[in-house]
């Protein structure tokens, strides 16, 4: 049996392919922030009772959850740089797509909707021909969990 993380793979959809986003190439997952914490939270009816104290729930749904990730930009010079780094944004401003993680042999895939971005192309990052950007990604709170 190995331990630790031996492979992680996350992969977006566009149309009816999946772009992997840590293919050690154009994109690498940064450690910063990307699923540091996850908050999942409800939205609540309670009712108060005329003859009893306290607040009593009547019905519950749960809200989108708001996860985070942050991905390191590659390319052989920085037109490639710029190429992959709009790319990657482009595919995050789709109104509705999946995300697929996936450790070792354990696979989650969650629905998405438009994300947020911040992105940094600082002096240092422009001669070492990269960049970054940090995503806070909107998603439904259903989440597919598989062993593959």
């Amino acid at each position: 049996m190995t331990t630790g993380l031996t492979y992680l793979a996350a992969e977006i959809t566009y149309g009816t392919r999946w772009v992997n986003l840590n293919d050690g190439v154009n994109y690498r997952i940064g450690a910063t922030s990307t699923r540091e914490s996850t908050q999942k939270t409800w939205r609540k009816t309670t009712a108060q009772s005329p003859i009893l104290g306290g607040n009593y729930l009547v019905h519950a749904v749960p809200e989108m959850v708001s996860e985070s990730i942050s991905v390191w930009i590659y390319g052989a010079d920085q037109t490639e740089v710029s190429d992959n780094l709009f790319t990657l944004t482009g595919l995050f401003e789709q109104y509705d797509y999946r995300l697929r993680w996936t450790f070792n042999e354990y696979r989650e895939t969650w629905r998405c909707q438009l994300a947020d971005a911040t992105m940094s192309r600082g002096q240092v990052w422009t001669h070492s021909l990269m960049a970054s950007v940090a995503l806070t990604i909107p998603r439904w709170p259903d989440v597919t969990r598989e062993r593959i």
